[in-house]
């Protein structure tokens, strides 16, 4: 599928779906008839348990993620290549910010210094077919309460920092499946290759 926003739009593979920001009723229904056909499941199947608990925790991860600035979100969920019983989701978050850089070069310059006193993972300037981008991945440390107990998880990320007119686009994939992180990095670099600005760049 294609997201299309009026800044940028991307392609962004099956196994995706996108969130909306802010869910209804009728919007938090079509999510969940939306997953269930991911799942492999008919569309005019009744709504489970398990495909009700996903669907609110997509919707609070939007939500979440518009409030730090996201304007698109989406969600894949996809079987690891090495154990079919290990699933993996990732998920896509787009942060377009204002920047005054006079050139891409300058923006590039500045957002790998940055990048590289900040990022805990690889740092690299990469040319996309929309242009030059710094890509950087890091892995944050966290955790999960189960009952009495918290399960530690890593949240790793891979962000590409495009810059456009007036702006810096962060693309960003992130996962917490840390066993698998290599082919998500690898999807994620994918995705980044489809990025186009719908206005010209600078």
């Amino acid at each position: 599928m294609t997201a299309q926003r009026p800044e940028f739009a991307l392609f962004i593979p099956s196994g995706f779906v996108e969130i909306p920001p802010k869910i209804d009723e009728s919007c938090f229904r079509a999510l969940a008839v939306e997953l269930s056909i991911l799942f492999g499941l008919e569309p005019d199947a009744e709504i489970d348990q398990g495909i009700a608990e996903t669907t609110v925790m997509l919707a609070t991860t939007a939500a979440a993620a518009q409030a730090g600035g996201s304007s698109y979100t989406a969600a894949g969920f996809f079987r690891s290549p090495d154990d079919l019983n290990r699933p993996i989701m990732a998920l896509v978050t787009c942060f377009c910010l204002e920047s005054e850089h006079t050139s891409a070069n300058v923006a590039i310059a500045g957002l790998e210094k940055v990048h590289r006193s900040t990022a805990n993972g690889p740092v690299e300037i990469v040319e996309l077919p929309v242009g030059p981008a710094v890509v950087a991945q890091s892995v944050t440390a966290g955790g999960i309460a189960v009952g009495a107990d918290t399960v530690e998880i890593a949240e790793h990320a891979i962000t590409a920092w495009i810059p456009g007119t007036k702006v810096v686009l962060g693309l960003a994939v992130t996962s917490n499946n840390t066993e698998d992180w290599p082919y998500v990095a690898d999807l994620a670099r994918g995705i980044f290759d489809t990025f186009e600005w719908v206005d010209a760049p600078v």
